[in-house]
């Protein structure tokens, strides 16, 4: 089994580079034509396949920039304490015996209150 293992890793190598190389398009193949990276490929056996790897695979090829459009601004907020009409939707979770109300201020016309203050 280890004596096949060169001939097996030497077949899977070719076969993939072999059809990386026929999907890439024309203007893309780097440095030969199409047709010579399939001769190399096909007809010598680990050098072939892997500087046809090594080759498609360079940043410097001719290949154009991807564009990428600004994602828009979400319309909503991002995070659920920014929504207000979440956390409005909070209060009826809320339980009325836990919740404390902030007090409520006095007036200070009123003299209906405390009679000591006088």
């Amino acid at each position: 089994m280890v004596r096949f293992l060169p001939f097996l890793i030497s077949l899977v190598l070719s076969v993939y580079a072999l059809f990386s190389c026929i999907q890439t398009p024309d203007e893309d193949v780097p440095h030969l034509p199409k047709l010579v990276w399939i001769v190399l490929i096909v007809f010598v056996p680990f050098v072939g396949p892997i500087v046809w790897l090594l080759m498609s695979r360079t940043p410097g090829g001719r290949r154009e920039p991807v564009v990428r459009r600004p994602s828009a601004p979400p319309s909503r907020p991002v995070a659920p304490d920014d929504d207000p009409d979440f956390l409005k939707s909070l209060d009826r979770y809320r339980d009325p015996r836990t919740t404390m109300k902030p007090p409520e201020p006095e007036d200070p016309d009123d003299d209906t209150g405390d009679s000591s203050k006088n």
